[in-house]
């Protein structure tokens, strides 16, 4: 019996969820797991460890500019497959290391990997849909996409109370070579022979041409990358939050999954939400309470006497916000480039990237058993954000449909 049109659509939308899944898991899974891989290798305790987390980062950050072009030139799933490939050695890497730089080594090829299962799948999304049709997509996929931070930090604590953090990097191994045979077997191609374009240093040039010309793409890419390096920040040092300052234990992963929640909640509502309201007006009221309720945060705790459970409930807050502004900023941001949806992909997610790796490592590295420095970022990132995406309209003419049309046609 055929596939219905929705069997289909959700059968891509798991498809998604799995590609981008393995980039989280590598992180939230050893988040548990930190402490324990430190006193393995002699670490010093207190913010260093942060560098495990913040390598996969750097990798994740650098392989963007790559697979974007390259998935515009030789096709989608073979550079998905590439990716896993170089994030199973990673994996590998990382279960038998011996030195923590090696181990380190295993982590960036791990970030590196992950970067095609971060950009491939956004423009594979761009090959099917565009504005709120991809918003919406994207914020279902969202929606079970974030089971992952719920579920694997608690999977982590599993795996290392039964077994050593190696193990950790076993089931991911296990878990990319099995998303490989899926991809292998159901992942179509989504982009046709003769709509690719070749890959080479002009061709990375003018995707940077493009998206840096286009005032509204650019503004969202800025917006993203701060963001962004607020959740990085928060990730970095989560578990010295959660652990050191608010002294919760073992019940780390459980606090964690409870604020990852309310991300999934928000994505499920913005896939309704996108039907019916312009997703710059959800962007733009989405910022607006995020400032509100850090900028109450950072008040009420100025003596830094902040409970658990104001934390618990402006955390989620902001958080709630970050699963409406994400897709939405995405999809915004790559709808004037549908024509190089690969190659803008990979420019864009590749500038906000490098923006979040500089404010989570400054936001993560100024952790001094307070949550005060997180609040600051996160008001700022916010403030910044909004400045951004409501003074394109203030910015000098662009050459953005010209510049677009003059790609495509030297392309041709």
């Amino acid at each position: 019996m055929p596939m219905t049109t929705k069997s289909c659509e959700t059968e891509f939308i798991v498809s998604l969820t799995v590609m981008t899944s393995l980039g989280a898991l590598s992180i939230d899974t050893v988040l548990p797991a930190l402490q324990q891989i430190s006193e393995s290798f002699g670490l010093v305790t207190g913010n260093s460890v942060q560098i495990i987390i913040g390598i996969l980062f750097l990798g994740m950050t650098i392989g963007q500019l790559i697979y974007g072009p390259l998935s515009d030139s030789i096709g989608r799933k073979p550079v998905l497959l590439i990716g896993i490939a170089i994030f199973m050695l990673g994996s590998l890497m990382s279960v038998l290391a011996d030195s923590f730089d090696v181990m380190l080594t295993g982590r960036f090829l791990q970030g590196f990997g992950a970067a095609a299962l971060r950009i491939v799948p956004l423009a594979i999304v761009r090959d099917k849909y565009e504005g709120a049709s991809m918003a919406r997509i994207m914020s279902l996929s969202m929606s079970v996409f974030i089971m992952i931070p719920i579920l694997a930090p608690i999977l982590g604590q599993g795996i290392i109370s039964i077994a050593d953090w190696r193990a950790i990097f076993w089931c991911l191994f296990i878990l990319s070579f099995l998303a490989a045979i899926w991809i292998w077997l159901r992942q179509p191609e989504t982009l046709p022979s003769q709509r690719r374009n070749n890959c080479g240093l002009k061709s990375i040039q003018q995707g940077l041409s493009a998206t840096l010309s286009n005032k509204k793409t650019c503004s969202y890419m800025i917006a993203l990358g701060l963001l962004q390096g607020v959740f990085m920040g928060y990730i970095m040092s989560a578990e010295q939050i959660y652990r050191e300052f608010f002294n919760v234990g073992e019940q780390f992963v459980l606090y964690f999954a409870l604020a990852a929640a309310s991300i999934g909640i928000a994505s499920v509502l913005n896939a309704r939400l996108v039907k019916y309201f312009d997703l710059e007006k959800i962007c733009f009221y989405a910022l607006l309470s995020m400032i509100i309720t850090s900028g109450l945060i950072c008040i009420i705790n100025s003596d830094n006497s902040l409970s658990l459970m104001s934390f618990m409930i402006a955390l989620s807050a902001i958080f709630f916000c970050f699963g409406l502004l994400m897709s939405n900023m995405n999809a915004i941001a790559l709808k004037p480039l549908g024509h190089i949806a690969g190659l803008a992909n990979s420019t864009i997610s590749f500038i906000s990237s490098c923006i979040a790796l500089f404010i989570g490592s400054f936001i993560g590295g100024l952790f001094n058993m307070s949550v005060q420095p997180l609040m600051f970022g996160v008001l700022a990132a916010g403030m910044l954000s909004i400045i951004a995406i409501t003074s394109v309209k203030y910015f000098p003419k662009t050459i953005d449909e010209i510049s677009l049309a003059n790609i495509i046609n030297s392309e041709k």
